[in-house]
């Protein structure tokens, strides 16, 4: 699993290519960039970047990365230092169009619409040590309410629920989650939140939860709880 120091390597390292401090830590490994008491349980680091960089200057960053020690397997957004710490690139823009890959060069990156669109809000973001950004926890979050994929789903939902348990307490953090959630359609939102009852529901009726990553997540089920009751109170909040 990789850690906070791990994630500030890869920042730093991205710092001295031309994405500069533009970097900014979304996936799980966004939970480096906050405080919290929440696991990240991830063996890479996901940043997200801006996709007219990699178009425009792809190689040069491939060369600046490598010159740094890290190598960069052809054909993937995935960079691996000597001490195996992983990282991959997302693309980001505006949030306009459909998921695409950046135009052909030698760094190619995936630009998903749904977190571009997130990371255009200004409540989805926060500075980290005052020169890069990650995600803030109503932005994370919304993420992992909003990622749907086969393999680890039930994981991003736990992660989003038990930070919003986290933050039961602030009273701005509510609002912003609802924001951030306004910006998709209904039918979104709803799939969204029954994805994560069903994670929340998985969770309860089965103490070894084995879910490709999640099992260290066994024994808070009542934080997950917690934390679902509150995110449909916010989503009552963003209807009323």
């Amino acid at each position: 699993m990789t850690d906070r120091d791990a994630a500030m390597r890869v920042l730093a390292a991205l710092g001295q290519t031309p994405i500069g401090t533009d970097a900014l830590l979304v996936g799980s490994s966004a939970l480096f960039g906050f405080p919290t008491r929440v696991p990240a349980l991830t063996e890479d680091v996901d940043v997200a970047v801006p996709t007219r960089v990699v178009e425009d200057r792809g190689g040069e960053i491939v060369r600046a990365l490598a010159a740094l020690g890290w190598s960069h397997p052809p054909g993937t957004a995935t960079f691996i230092g000597s001490d195996g710490t992983a990282f991959d690139l997302l693309g980001r823009s505006d949030g306009v169009g459909p998921d695409r890959v950046s135009t052909p060069g030698p760094l190619r990156v995936l630009e998903f619409r749904d977190l571009s669109r997130l990371l255009a809000a200004p409540e989805a973001t926060q500075s980290l040590g005052g020169v890069f950004r990650t995600l803030s926890p109503a932005g994370f979050a919304a993420s992992k309410l909003l990622t749907e994929r086969d393999s680890k789903g039930a994981k991003d939902k736990i992660q989003a629920l038990l930070v919003i348990d986290e933050h039961r307490g602030d009273p701005g953090f509510a609002p912003a989650l609802a924001s951030l959630l306004g910006a998709f359609d209904e039918e979104r939102i709803e799939d969204a939140r029954a994805s994560a009852q069903a994670a929340f529901l998985y969770l309860a009726r089965d103490p070894a939860f084995a879910d490709s990553g999640a099992e260290g997540y066994a024994d808070v089920s009542p934080r997950v709880e917690a934390g679902y009751a509150e995110l449909e109170r916010a989503l009552r909040g963003r209807r009323a």
